[in-house]
């Protein structure tokens, strides 16, 4: 009978001991602060802007391509291309800034952050992998994760958040629907 109860004690201390083991969270995470929510703008730019509208905010275009009857113009990291009625429908960049009254709000994300930190700053969004052969030799037997995206939605725009081996490589922001 009391050999029982000991086994009984410490049967349950033993699932105490491992139920203390199995929190989540190690200590080493990091709290990026209020998830930021759309609208967002790349470097100041969101679709729908003019040419006359973006140069007022990035200042002289480095370089200008039309092909196709759309123009992509370029600031540094900053592409932006516009359609046949100067409104811009792609911008393609390196940072998300928070949207301002006037000029360019607060960097959210920037080109070199990790993929956690993206997550943190903008949530999970929808997303998709990219992955590329793992193994040695000339027989690959598994797949690594190389990359992906993460897709952000507000009801005028979509915003595209690459990721290439755990760093942010670019952003994107099309109107919804753009072809």
């Amino acid at each position: 009978m009391i050999a029982m109860r000991l086994r009984a004690a410490a049967l349950s201390a033993f699932v105490a001991t491992c139920a203390l083991g199995c929190e989540t969270r190690t200590g080493d995470e990091t709290d990026y602060g209020p998830v930021s929510t759309p609208p967002w703008t790349v470097g100041g730019v969101r679709p729908g802007m003019t040419s006359a509208d973006v140069e007022r905010i990035l200042g002289t275009p480095t370089r200008s391509r039309t092909s196709y009857g759309r123009t992509t113009t370029t600031w540094q990291d900053i592409l932006v291309t516009f359609d046949t009625g100067d409104k811009a429908i792609e911008i393609h960049g390196d940072r998300l800034n928070a949207p301002a009254a006037a000029g360019v709000g607060d960097v959210i994300v920037q080109r070199g952050v990790s993929e956690a930190e993206v997550v943190g700053r903008l949530g999970s969004g929808s997303s998709k992998s990219s992955y590329r052969p793992s193994g040695s030799g000339v027989i690959s037997c598994g797949r690594k994760r190389a990359g992906g995206e993460h897709r952000y939605e507000d009801a005028t725009t979509v915003y595209t958040v690459g990721v290439y081996e755990d760093r942010l490589s670019f952003v994107r922001a099309q109107p919804r629907g753009n072809p």
